[in-house]
């Protein structure tokens, strides 16, 4: 999934920097570049107000104080803002970013929690007043070391604190089982923001860079709704809306498989409903390696796996094999203080497109039927649908 938003969040943000000094050379677009960023920023602000999200809201409150610092204290190169301020705030702003991912998301109900983080970032602003004013000499000596002898690029201790902060970011993303595209977007955030405050002396250059760096917070808002609209968040498998829309493209031929887990709902009742979790990620995993069909959760222990191009004998020795990977799956569970080997099976139904089933909802109840089937017959098997018609209908 992260590779098509790795695609889309790499074309906007290299756009950003190829066009960066074209946009910013024409005369007319300098007044809306300025306002540019606030304009994204309030539409992204919006969304996350929509969708509960308050983590999106602090980066892009960050991004906006930021760009407002530049509005009202104009860095022209050798000035005392631009050898202080900017510094501070290159320093500053990427461990802003880490501190609001990391920041539990509970979204806006929480109000002490959300007066918590205002104060945070209120705080900071302050703080940075009391550093420009208060600050050894030697501190700032630090804080504003040139990178390559230019003052007016980013400063050393601010490129490295992008780069650590990078590290962690992708460190992170690497380890979470379903990050969040905002996750990823982050990173492209990170690059971009840190080409801009490379070119503090050109303001117009920092509002453009913005602006694209608050479309790809937007983006991977919307993108993250759509993921959680269409993805179970126990398996990370696609839910049953992505199914249903499925049906629209299947074409002429197709099958559809119906999996059940044997005795499920015994095996929750006896070891309970974390347990049961654990066995319901297990399958879902065993399920992905069927790379010739599309595997989705239709809710409970049942998973519905769909065949596009295919027919029940092209697809039957991958859902055997993997029927049979499940069966010889041992699963260690503890129970009263001790752990206990146990396994767990399922059942297949499947059925295909004929004359008689034209709809995919109608081929999905006969593989529905070829899985009761599978059930009535002993469990921990594989039925097809013509193989078992007759008999079931006549119950």
């Amino acid at each position: 999934m992260f590779l098509k938003h790795f695609i889309w969040l790499l074309v906007l943000s290299s756009t950003a920097v190829v066009l960066m000094d074209q946009a910013v050379s024409q005369t007319p677009l300098l007044e809306l570049l300025r306002f540019l960023p606030f304009l994204i920023g309030s539409g992204a602000i919006f969304i996350s107000i929509f969708l509960n999200r308050f983590q999106p809201i602090l980066i892009l409150a960050t991004l906006m104080l930021l760009n407002l610092a530049v509005i009202y204290y104009r860095p022209t190169g050798a000035d005392l803002t631009t050898l202080t301020l900017f510094p501070l705030v290159s320093l500053l702003f990427p461990l802003n970013l880490l501190l609001w991912s990391w920041l539990p998301e509970n979204g806006l109900h929480k109000k002490g929690y959300v007066v918590f983080q205002l104060g945070l970032l209120l705080a900071e602003v302050f703080a940075i007043y009391g550093m420009m004013a208060y600050l050894p000499l030697a501190w700032w000596q630090w804080v504003s070391m040139p990178f390559e002898g230019n003052t007016h690029q980013i400063t050393l201790p601010a490129l490295v604190t992008f780069i650590v902060v990078g590290g962690v970011l992708l460190f992170r993303a690497a380890l979470v089982r379903q990050a969040k595209v905002l996750d990823l977007a982050l990173l492209f955030v990170l690059v971009v923001m840190a080409i801009a405050l490379d070119h503090v002396h050109q303001p117009a250059i920092i509002y453009w860079l913005s602006s694209f760096a608050a479309l790809m917070i937007l983006f991977a808002l919307v993108f993250d709704a759509h993921h959680l609209a269409y993805t179970d968040q126990l398996t990370g498998l696609s839910g049953r809306r992505a199914l249903m829309e499925s049906f629209m493209g299947l074409g002429r031929r197709y099958s559809i498989a119906m999996m059940d887990i044997d005795h499920f709902k015994s095996f929750n009742d006896r070891y309970g409903h974390e347990v049961g979790d654990q066995v319901l990620r297990e399958v879902a995993d065993a399920l992905r390696q069927i790379t010739v069909g599309r595997v989705y959760r239709y809710g409970g222990e049942e998973f519905t796996v769909v065949f596009k191009n295919k027919t029940p004998e092209d697809v039957i020795g991958a859902i055997e094999a993997v029927r049979q990977k499940i069966a010889d799956l041992t699963l260690q569970v503890k129970q009263k203080k001790r752990v206990t080997k146990t396994q767990v099976t399922v059942s297949f139904g499947v059925a295909q497109k004929t004359p008689d089933l034209k709809q995919p909802e109608a081929v999905m109840k006969a593989a529905d039927e070829a899985l009761y089937q599978a059930k009535k017959a002993g469990r921990n098997q594989t039925v097809v649908y013509h193989h078992a018609t007759k008999k079931h209908q006549k119950r």
